[in-house]
């Protein structure tokens, strides 16, 4: 610790000095010295960590220097100081005791919480993004600054654990974002958030596993290419490309999914396994899947493959 190291700084001076000044320097001396820079250590983490120990520990010190620089006159044996020791705990925990409930001496929580961040300039041309997340909101879209991207990860860390990464091989760049809950812990969505924010420029590939996650992936105004995501007891709203043809493939289980499609996308939807549809509005049946009906005059198109077991889709029109 810093205060230790400048504590054992002034004590190196004390006994440098005792052989060009009057300081008589005895062995007793020094080892009051070494034992009130110990309890002084201990002593002033009273003023971070409230408590009759440390309290106590800050006395003690005070009166060890005090002894052995014979201040007023003072000259204690070992059992004198012995005995003050307990004094000074006992005068450290009957403090505490009466003040430390005052503002003056409440405790401030110490934070578990973890914030993590990457920003980077505009310096690759293709972006894969892999996302690996439980009991966690995640938010991706278009960054509105003039960065290539920006991604922020936070999370308690009693509750979680969390990592960001960021590699880049010549123009290609790979951004990991994880966060899994540790065992036993369950619905703390708010304690945790993936937020990615991506430049419109690059090509980009997605890739995600979530499992009990609030999820809003905004592709709208990024150069989607394509996008895997296998969920479980998740809620997803996803909003395809509108500047690039893109194909999203979907692998949910127990998943509320809902697509935000864009009017001047198209969107083509093959599905298998056990899906409820709430709406088959601006849909065409067209053999083993579903087109939208502005499929011959979108700009765009996205394909969309579905594998579900027990989930609900819905489609709206933005």
């Amino acid at each position: 610790m810093k205060i230790g190291a400048i504590i054992a700084i002034f004590i190196g001076i004390v006994i440098i000095l005792s052989g060009i000044s009057s300081i008589a320097i005895s062995f007793w001396f020094v080892v009051q010295l070494i034992f009130a820079a110990l309890f002084l250590n201990s002593g002033v983490k009273v003023f971070k960590y409230p408590s009759g120990e440390h309290l106590g520990s800050l006395i003690f010190s005070g009166i060890l220097i005090i002894d052995a620089f014979g201040f007023w006159g003072v000259n204690w044996d070992f059992w004198e100081l012995f005995i003050a020791m307990i004094g000074s705990y006992l005068v450290g925990w009957g403090l505490m005791s009466i003040f430390g409930n005052s503002r003056f001496m409440k405790k401030s929580p110490k934070s578990s919480r973890q914030n993590l961040s990457i920003s980077r300039p505009l310096e690759a041309d293709e972006y894969e993004v892999n996302i690996d997340a439980n009991l966690t909101k995640v938010l991706l879209l278009d960054t509105q600054r003039d960065k290539g991207f920006d991604a922020t990860l936070g999370f308690d860390k009693k509750s979680f654990s969390g990592s960001l990464t960021y590699n880049m091989e010549g123009k290609n760049a790979v951004i990991k974002a994880k966060c899994k809950a540790k065992a036993g812990v369950s619905s703390v969505l708010t304690k945790s958030r993936i937020n990615i924010e991506l430049n419109s420029s690059p090509i980009v590939r997605f890739n995600a596993t979530l499992d009990g996650v609030d999820a809003v992936l905004d592709f709208s105004s990024i150069k989607l290419d394509n996008a895997t995501i296998k969920s479980n007891i998740s809620r997803l709203s996803i909003v395809p490309s509108k500047l690039r043809d893109s194909r999203i493939d979907i692998d949910c289980e127990i998943t509320s999914l809902n697509l935000r499609v864009p009017r001047d996308v198209g969107i083509t939807i093959v599905h298998q396994g056990e899906l409820n549809w709430n709406s088959f509005d601006e849909l065409v049946y067209r053999e083993d899947g579903y087109v939208s009906r502005n499929i011959e005059n979108a700009k765009k198109v996205c394909q969309v493959f579905i594998k579900s077991e027990m989930s609900k889709l819905s489609i709206d029109w933005i």
